[in-house]
């Protein structure tokens, strides 16, 4: 019976996560929908890989001052953009990076990112910001 009883627990509390998921899961963006959370992929350990969010909401210039967590600081850009992407903020947290970038094409830039076709259509039309906010704490 104890045996059932610890396979239920098991069952409950699920996978471990990372301190990098743990962080992310407490990021907010005022106004925004959290839409996607997963593991950056790569082939470091996972423990060592960014968690990331994705959110969506209404485009604004200022969109760093609607981030949040507790104790969060985060400063303006300038990061590495990419060709999809533009970087909005980056910080320390809990001695882990954080990186808030927007993405700036009129498509999903990875094709695992899941928006529906009400959004990317926003997205192009320029009615809908997509951030994206990782935090890694690894060294990979």
């Amino acid at each position: 019976m104890a045996g059932a009883c610890f396979l239920g627990v098991l069952r409950l509390t699920g996978p471990a996560q990372t301190p990098a998921q743990r962080y992310v899961s407490q990021v907010d963006v005022r106004g925004y929908e959290r839409v996607h959370d997963y593991l950056d992929s790569g082939t470091v350990p996972a423990v060592e890989r960014a968690a990331v969010a994705l959110f969506v909401g209404p485009p604004e210039d200022d969109v760093l001052a609607r981030v949040s967590g507790p104790g969060l600081v985060l400063t303006a850009g300038p990061g590495e953009p990419g060709p999809d992407v533009r970087a909005v903020g980056r910080g320390r947290w809990h001695g882990c990076f954080v990186h808030v970038d927007r993405w700036t094409t009129g498509d999903p830039p990875l094709s695992y990112h899941p928006l529906d076709a009400g959004q990317v259509a926003a997205l192009r039309a320029g009615r809908l910001s997509v951030l994206s906010v990782a935090v890694g704490c690894g060294s990979g």
